[in-house]
């Protein structure tokens, strides 16, 4: 498994689900014994969930802020908030302009 730190500098900012499934799937990837991966089914069983709710979470789709914290915990990983610049309407228009 992957050393958690309290250097929080070290994990992704966690902006939306998609972020929320490419840590999920990052640490289960490299949680499981000798440093290969974690099935789906141990994840679950592990944090008390279904499987197919692991599939969904790694598909990026909505689950409760409780299931969330249940599979990070496994990974002893935890939430905490950060300032995140959102952008403006005016910057959304200039970006789609210029593609």
């Amino acid at each position: 498994m992957t050393e958690i730190t309290n250097n929080p500098n070290e994990y992704p900012l966690l902006k939306n689900q998609l972020d929320l499934a490419t840590l999920v799937r990052t640490q289960r990837l490299q949680a499981g014994p000798k440093g290969g991966k974690m099935t789906a089914h141990t994840l679950a069983d592990l944090a008390g969930v279904s499987r197919d709710t692991i599939f969904r979470i790694e598909r990026g789709e909505d689950v409760s802020f409780s299931t969330a914290m249940a599979v990070l915990r496994v990974f002893g990983l935890g939430l905490s908030a950060a300032p995140v610049e959102w952008p403006t309407l005016n910057t959304a228009q200039q970006h789609f302009k210029t593609l």
